[in-house]
């Protein structure tokens, strides 16, 4: 009797501590909705970044910064940053932020001087999706052509197209780190 009367206790403590876990995160249910989604689950270590871990968040936010004045400690931070590896990622990256309700920033290395990649006055809850690492660049001359992934640079594209022939070109400017998701400005805000 005495087995029964120390089991019931502690069965009624462990069913009442899992009741009072916390609800997911914003992040949380931000990755299970993408992984769900998308062809390529979210390498969390290399591709997700949240302020949990400040220097690499940090590290993140500032990389393609243009206006540092939005990277004062006073200025709006993202609940998380995502650097999708595939574009099924992106494309649930955009569903997910629709289905949980957060407004999503993109960011792909253009002159982002007003901060509309990586700053957000009119929401309290938002992210941003960096393009930095779909890069690919596939040129055909034959064609007169190429598809570029808005995180390639346009020193890149440059060169792959010099790799392929010394007459063609890309009329894109003289600054060779802009990322090519920078010449449209239009697509850096999705609601």
């Amino acid at each position: 009797m005495r087995k029964t009367t120390m089991v019931f206790p502690l069965f009624f403590f462990l069913l009442s501590a899992s009741s009072m876990a916390a609800p997911p995160s914003i992040q949380e249910n931000f990755v299970q909705c993408v992984n769900r989604n998308s062809d390529i689950p979210i390498a969390l270590a290399t591709s997700f970044f949240t302020p949990n871990n400040i220097s690499s968040f940090t590290t993140a936010l500032s990389s393609t910064a243009q206006n540092l004045r939005y990277l004062l400690p006073s200025a709006p931070k993202p609940a998380f940053i995502f650097f999708p590896v595939d574009e099924s990622q992106v494309q649930s990256s955009v569903m997910c932020s629709k289905i949980l309700g957060i407004h999503l920033r993109v960011r792909s290395g253009g002159h982002d001087y007003e901060g509309l990649s990586y700053v957000s006055e009119i929401e309290s809850h938002f992210f941003i999706v960096d393009l930095a690492k779909l890069r690919s660049i596939n040129v055909d001359i034959e064609d007169n052509s190429a598809w570029i992934q808005a995180g390639a640079t346009i020193g890149e594209v440059y060169y792959r197209i010099a790799e392929k022939s010394q007459i063609h070109g890309f009329p894109a400017g003289l600054c060779s780190s802009l990322g090519v998701g920078g010449h449209i400005p239009e697509a850096r805000t999705v609601r």
